[in-house]
């Protein structure tokens, strides 16, 4: 897999925890943004990608890159599978599970708690 240096260099403490300690699993959905900000600079838009271990994957327009990656919320959740009522119940609860274990004051952090 190939990663952006923001995610190979920048973030590399956080995503290999992701991978040691969650797994990045599947992708289970995907789905394509491009922000009002991403049209007017005249820049390409990128996809969010859902693993089913619970992971979020930024991956760059063509997917051949990946932008960040990190713990998925709720909120991203029903984003991606437009309402909380499409969202597969395996994975409403993994994602429960890696908040409450991984997330502290809204950040990623994999410290003992």
């Amino acid at each position: 897999m190939e990663m952006t240096y923001h995610c190979r260099v920048e973030r590399a403490d956080r995503v290999q925890n992701i991978i040691d300690r969650i797994g990045l699993g599947q992708i289970v959905k995907e789905r394509y943004y491009r922000s009002i900000e991403e049209v007017t600079a005249g820049k390409p838009g990128h996809y969010i990608c859902i693993t089913n271990t619970g992971i979020t994957l930024v991956k760059t327009e063509d997917k051949r890159a990946v932008i960040t990656m990190y713990v998925t919320t709720y909120r991203e959740l029903v984003k991606v599978y437009d309402g909380a009522n499409r969202i597969p119940t395996y994975l409403h609860k993994r994602v429960d599970r890696n908040q409450s274990h991984f997330i502290r004051n809204g950040k990623t952090t994999f410290k003992a708690r």
